[in-house]
C-alpha cells in the first residue's frame, strides 16, 4: 500500500473542494447577526449617557428591552363632566334642522329609485333551459323567406 505513505493520497480521490481551508466564510444568517449584533452593542455603549437623557424608548428598543417606568410618560386623565359634550344637531337653528332633515329625506328618496330601478334586472330565470334559445340566426330562419328553393 503504497499511497498510503503519500500524505496528499486523499487529493486524488477525493474532491479538491471538500477539505479546502483557505480561509474563506461561508456567510450565513448568524455570522450577519453576530455583526449587527457586535456594531449596536459598541454604539449603545459609546452612546448610552445621550440615549438615555434624549431618547430613552430608542435604547431599551435596540437593546430588546422593555421600557422602564421610570422612562414612561405618564397620561393625565381629563375628567370632564357627563353632560359636557354637545350633540351636533343641538347646534343647528330649527330652519337648519328642518333643511337636514330634508337633505335626509331626498336620499333616502333617491336610494328608493334607484332600488326599484335595478329591481326589473332582477327576476327568477329557469336554469335548464339554454340562454340564446330562440334569439341566434340559425334558429330564426322561418322569419326570412328564400328567394330561390335549391331543393324539391
Amino acid at each position: 500500500m503504497t499511497w498510503r505513505k503519500n500524505k496528499n493520497h486523499h487529493t486524488n480521490y477525493c474532491a479538491k473542494w471538500r477539505n479546502s481551508s483557505l480561509g474563506k466564510t461561508n456567510p450565513n444568517h448568524q455570522y450577519f447577526s453576530r455583526l449587527l449584533k457586535k456594531e449596536t452593542n459598541d454604539y449603545l455603549t459609546s452612546n448610552k449617557e445621550y440615549l438615555l437623557a434624549n431618547e430613552p424608548e430608542i435604547y431599551y428598543s435596540m437593546k430588546g428591552q422593555k421600557l422602564p417606568k421610570k422612562y414612561q410618560q405618564k397620561q393625565g386623565i381629563c375628567v370632564s363632566p357627563v353632560n359636557a359634550y354637545v350633540p351636533p344637531q343641538s347646534k343647528l337653528n330649527s330652519n337648519e334642522l328642518r333643511q337636514e332633515n330634508k337633505r335626509k329625506e331626498m336620499i333616502k328618496q333617491r336610494n328608493q329609485n334607484a332600488y326599484a330601478r335595478e329591481q326589473s334586472y332582477i327576476r327568477w330565470v329557469n336554469p335548464f333551459t339554454p340562454i340564446n334559445h330562440n334569439k341566434l340566426g340559425s334558429s330564426q330562419s322561418w322569419k326570412t323567406e328564400k328567394k330561390y328553393k335549391y331543393y324539391d
